[in-house]
């Protein structure tokens, strides 16, 4: 069974209806969390800490990490990796944490674009793939799926321009909820990318509902099988009903989970994310300005003179590091385009 075009190619935007009407209005009823109109994120950072904390647990649960809910709230709180795990699983609850935050604090900004997908592809699948150039980036390999006959697809071009279309349609549906479910069964079929597909669909389908200010959908309480019947359905016969089920069903359950608008997070963030915006806006100078090796050192060391960052030597290193491995797929937030980080890659070589 290889990747079947017409799934894609017949969906007509805002005719074609993934999601029924009934549904769609109950969903919207439970999932609504504002009267009035705000500014987009604002629900999810209400509600942060106990969105990084669930989303991250369910998402990386359904991938079978074996992290308890307690010890994951300990990992993403204060940084403490349960005994006993391999270093692969705390690596993937943290990457969740990373994206989601990217998603929460960028709110008003992201669109449904690639860029925007790939980034979140890149945090997401950081320090997992064994290629690292494969983080944020269309696969040029091919891929097998586990227990299914699907075959997809592994023409780069293809998959390039299916990607694209995936999320130009998705722009124009006007429904959050249809829009979100459009993403999480496509983005999950063509499996763009080298792994990480089916987390950075999880974490896709929650773009509308953060924008929007209603309910994120965290996956609590779905069962692992469950979730693998509903994908094997869309991937062998391109039936979208289990997923539909079991995503409706997840949803109102997380409507309850977060029926009361919790604390705002508050300083739980390590130095890394403490100093996120920081250390983007140092890399956007350092590609504008086309710096390299001791000249962008010298930029990163003044900086942080400049806005009262004390440990200099961390933030540099931790910079340059970012800077080592930067690509198209993970320029969302340095305020540079694409033609200005080719220039810089240009001098790098």
């Amino acid at each position: 069974m290889s990747y079947n075009r017409d799934f894609l190619d017949s969906y007509v935007p805002n005719k074609t209806a993934y999601v029924p009407e009934k549904v769609r209005k109950q969903l919207y009823k439970e999932g609504k969390r504002f009267d009035k109109t705000l500014a987009a994120g604002t629900y999810a950072r209400e509600i942060c800490q106990r969105l990084l904390i669930d989303l991250s647990y369910n998402s990386s649960r359904l991938e079978g990490n074996t992290y308890s809910l307690l010890d994951t709230q300990k990992l993403v709180e204060e940084g403490i990796s349960a005994e006993g795990k391999v270093n692969e699983e705390t690596v993937m609850i943290m990457n969740h944490k990373e994206a989601i935050l990217f998603l929460v604090e960028n709110a008003q900004e992201i669109e449904l674009t690639s860029l925007t997908i790939r980034n979140l592809h890149h945090l997401l699948s950081q320090d997992l793939l064994a290629n690292p150039e494969a983080c944020g980036n269309i696969r040029s390999i091919e891929v097998d799926i586990g227990q299914s006959t699907y075959k997809p697809l592994n023409n780069p071009h293809q998959l390039k321009e299916l990607f694209e279309l995936i999320l130009l349609k998705a722009r124009k549906i006007e429904d959050p909820f249809e829009q979100s479910f459009f993403l999480l069964v496509h983005l999950s079929y063509l499996q763009a990318f080298e792994d990480v597909n089916k987390r950075t669909s999880r974490l896709s389908c929650n773009i509308p509902f953060i924008k929007e200010n209603l309910c994120p959908l965290s996956f609590t309480d779905v069962s692992r099988d469950d979730y693998t019947t509903a994908l094997l359905a869309v991937y062998e016969k391109n039936n979208v009903e289990p997923m539909l089920e079991l995503y409706a069903w997840a949803y109102l359950r997380s409507c309850k989970q977060y029926g009361v608008v919790k604390k705002s997070l508050g300083e739980i963030d390590a130095f890394r994310i403490q100093y996120r915006q920081q250390r983007k806006e140092v890399m956007g100078l350092v590609v504008k300005k086309g710096l390299h090796g001791k000249p962008a050192e010298d930029l990163i060391e003044d900086f942080c003179k400049k806005n009262g960052i004390n440990e200099t030597a961390k933030f540099t290193a931790m910079t340059l590091a970012d800077l080592s491995t930067l690509h198209a797929g993970a320029i969302v937030g340095l305020g540079i385009t694409e033609v200005q980080l080719n220039k810089w890659l240009e001098k790098k070589a």
